[in-house]
């Protein structure tokens, strides 16, 4: 996995606050389904690395001016249980792996870890999607986040960035 989970047993986090999800979980439908509901994929099978290149119009996105974890987890109702999801680079490829957890618990956890490249916040509903990205740029897909993120001077995506690819 992406990091060591003693890191929840050292800032004393129980499941309910932050845990993998279960290994029963079908993570590939999981993952697919999170493809499907934000992202406008330019190929039948293959999945980008980072969605945030291929989020469907009216995503809106801003450069994080304060603390970006901070500001991506004040986004979120402090009360919801939501789903993180974070890519790891594999040898044969990237592979995303997911928890669920309460957004100050989901802070404390990404304070701890280095060398995050893409981080994705979104409601177990598939209501709604936050990303912070390597460029420490914060996007959102679907409301609430939408409007919250306008509100905080984010603007709509109308290309991507320069220099990106689409794989």
């Amino acid at each position: 996995m992406w990091t060591d989970l003693q890191t929840r047993h050292r800032l004393q986090l129980t499941d309910q606050d932050f845990a993998p999800l279960p290994l029963t979980t079908n993570w590939d439908q999981l993952e697919e389904r999170v493809y499907q509901t934000f992202c406008q994929l330019p190929h039948p099978t293959a999945r980008p690395r980072w969605l945030w290149e291929h989020f469907r119009p009216g995503a809106v996105g801003v450069m994080s001016d304060e603390e970006p974890l901070t500001q991506l987890t004040s986004l979120v109702d402090a009360e919801e249980t939501v789903w993180l999801m974070l890519n790891e680079t594999i040898h044969l490829g990237d592979k995303f792996w997911f928890y669920q957890g309460n957004p100050s618990a989901i802070q404390h956890v990404l304070a701890e870890c280095c060398c995050l490249d893409e981080i994705y916040v979104l409601s177990k509903k598939y209501v709604w999607l936050l990303c912070l990205n390597h460029h420490n740029a914060l996007y959102g897909v679907g409301s609430p986040m939408k409007e919250r993120l306008l509100a905080r001077g984010a603007q709509f995506i109308t290309a991507l960035p320069s220099g990106s690819s689409s794989a």
